[in-house]
């Protein structure tokens, strides 16, 4: 099974919303599942256009495919300062397969081809351990936990 991440588009609607809509996944997320795909493709429309000017951020996102099939997404926030804060979700049908692990190292090649990018940070709960295994395994270190998240960081060379 080939991994590949493409730059999100409205077209991915339909995908991503049959691929988000397994409870599971929103276990450790302050979301619920989309109720449509209508949702879904206003989301991406709206990420499409962009941070708001007065953000100073950059906002990049992919959709994730195992062959031809949607299986979620990944997505960084970049900022001016030269960070990008990365994040994945990814359907429980591709849990425990490297499937994650596959699509952020692309995205971080992707990252790491603008050029404009020294490091990475990301966060996750603090319950969530695949997450923490997952961002280990990318070479993140653990920066920092409160009581409800812990907090990722990785210098690129």
């Amino acid at each position: 099974m080939a991994i590949t991440i493409e730059h999100q588009t409205a077209a991915d609607s339909e995908g991503l919303f049959l691929a988000l809509q397994d409870e599971r996944i929103y276990e450790f997320l302050d979301e619920v599942p989309p109720d449509s795909i209508d949702a879904v493709r206003a989301v991406i429309e709206r990420r499409l256009k962009g941070a708001p000017r007065s953000s100073g951020e950059t906002w990049l996102n992919w959709t994730v495919f195992e062959d031809d099939v949607v299986v979620g997404y990944t997505q960084a926030t970049l900022s001016k300062a030269g960070t990008a804060s990365l994040a994945y979700v990814l359907s429980p049908n591709v849990w425990g397969r490297s499937v994650a692990y596959t699509a952020c190292v692309l995205t971080i090649a992707e990252l790491k081809a603008t050029g404009s990018i020294t490091a990475l940070t990301a966060d996750t709960k603090i319950k969530n351990v695949r997450s923490q295994a997952l961002l280990e395994r990318l070479g993140f270190n653990r920066n920092y936990a409160d009581e409800h998240n812990v907090f990722y960081k990785r210098i690129l060379a």
